[in-house]
C-alpha cells in the first residue's frame, strides 16, 4: 500500500511538473516576441538621416541678360583729336545666389600705341546715360591690376549694376597716328572672406580696339569765287568742300599774300579793307593741323581811286 500510494504521489507530481513548464515555455515564447517589438520600434524611432547642407556662389558676367558683351562697346574706337573721350556702361551681372561686391579689374593691353596715352576712369553708375559721379577711380591702360574699392560697387545676388567706363587719348595726334592698342578688362568680385570669382565671359567678350586717325593732307578746296559786298570796304569769298574732306576736321585756313589771315570752319568768310591788292588763296586744315595745297586764287584791289589815284575799298578783281 505504501509504495502504491508513493507512485501515485510521484506520478501526480510528474505531471505537474510537465504543465508547469509548458506554461513556462509558452510564456517565455511570449516574453520574447513582445521584447523583440519593443527593440525593433525602438530602432526605428531613434535611427538618424544625413543632411546636405545647400552652399551659396557668387558668379559675375558683364553681360546684359540677353548675352551680349558690354566691355567690347568700348572699340573699336579711332581717335580724331587729343582729348577725345569715348564713355559707355558696363553691365556688371552676379549670376551667383550671394551678394557680392565688385572689388579690382584687371588691365591687360598689347600693341603700338602706348597705355599711358590713353586715360581711363571708372564711376558707378545709375542709368546707362553714365552722368558724372562721384567717387572716381582714374588710371591709364598701362596694364594692371587696379582696385575698385572706393566705388563701394555691390551686386546683388541674381542682379545687375552699371560701372561706367571713359577712356581719353591725351597724346599727340601727329605722334601717335596710326598707332593701335588691344586691351581686355577682367572685373573680380567677392562676398565676405571666402568668395571670389572673376569674369566669367570670354576673352572677345572683355576686349576692345582703340587707334589713332592717320592724318594726310587734305584735298584743296575748289571753285574758289569773290563776290562785292554792298559797303565799298568789304567783299565774301566762298569755296566748295574738298573731296574726301568730312568732320571732325580743322576748318580753312585762309591767306592774303602768303600770310595767314585767320581760319573758319564754314565754306565762305567775309573781308574787309581799303586800298587792297593783293590774292586770296583758302586750304583745307586737317584735324592735326595739316595744310592742303593752295586753292586757286581770287584777286583783291581797291574799289575806288581819287584824283590823286589813291586807292580806297575792297572789290574783287
Amino acid at each position: 500500500m505504501i509504495r502504491i500510494a508513493h507512485r501515485f504521489r510521484a506520478d501526480r507530481y510528474s505531471g505537474m511538473t510537465r504543465s508547469t513548464r509548458f506554461a513556462m515555455i509558452a510564456g517565455i515564447a511570449v516574453f520574447l516576441t513582445l521584447v523583440s517589438s519593443v527593440s525593433f520600434a525602438a530602432w526605428t524611432a531613434t535611427s538618424t538621416k544625413s543632411a546636405t547642407a545647400s552652399t551659396g556662389a557668387v558668379a559675375l558676367s558683364t553681360a546684359t541678360t540677353a548675352g551680349a558683351s558690354t566691355i567690347t562697346a568700348l572699340g573699336p574706337y579711332t581717335y580724331t583729336a587729343t582729348n577725345q573721350t569715348v564713355t559707355k556702361p558696363i553691365t556688371v551681372r552676379n549670376t551667383g545666389s550671394v551678394d557680392a561686391s565688385v572689388t579690382s579689374i584687371v588691365i591687360s593691353r598689347s600693341g603700338t600705341l602706348g597705355g599711358a596715352q590713353v586715360t581711363v576712369k571708372f564711376w558707378v553708375g545709375t542709368s546707362s546715360a553714365c552722368a558724372a559721379s562721384t567717387p572716381v577711380v582714374s588710371t591709364t591702360l598701362s596694364g594692371g591690376t587696379v582696385s575698385l574699392s572706393t566705388l563701394n560697387l555691390s551686386v546683388a545676388a541674381t542682379g545687375s549694376a552699371i560701372l561706367c567706363a571713359s577712356t581719353t587719348f591725351t597724346g599727340s595726334m601727329t605722334t601717335q597716328a596710326g598707332r593701335t592698342t588691344d586691351v581686355s578688362f577682367a572685373l573680380n568680385s567677392s562676398a565676405g572672406t571666402n568668395w571670389n570669382t572673376t569674369d566669367s565671359l570670354a576673352l572677345s567678350g572683355r576686349s576692345f580696339t582703340q587707334s589713332i586717325f592717320i592724318t594726310t593732307a587734305p584735298n584743296a578746296p575748289t571753285n574758289l569765287q569773290c563776290t562785292n559786298g554792298s559797303d565799298e570796304d568789304r567783299v565774301t569769298i566762298a569755296w566748295s568742300t574738298p573731296s574726301g574732306f568730312t568732320t571732325p576736321n580743322g576748318g580753312y585756313n585762309i591767306y592774303y599774300n602768303g600770310s595767314l589771315l585767320g581760319n573758319v570752319t564754314t565754306t565762305s568768310a567775309g573781308l574787309t579793307g581799303s586800298n587792297v591788292s593783293g590774292t586770296i588763296t583758302v586750304r583745307a586744315v586737317a584735324s592735326d593741323g595739316t595744310e592742303s595745297a593752295d586753292s586757286s586764287s581770287v584777286t583783291l584791289e581797291p574799289r575806288s581811286y581819287d584824283r590823286r589815284g589813291q586807292g580806297s575799298g575792297i572789290a574783287c578783281g
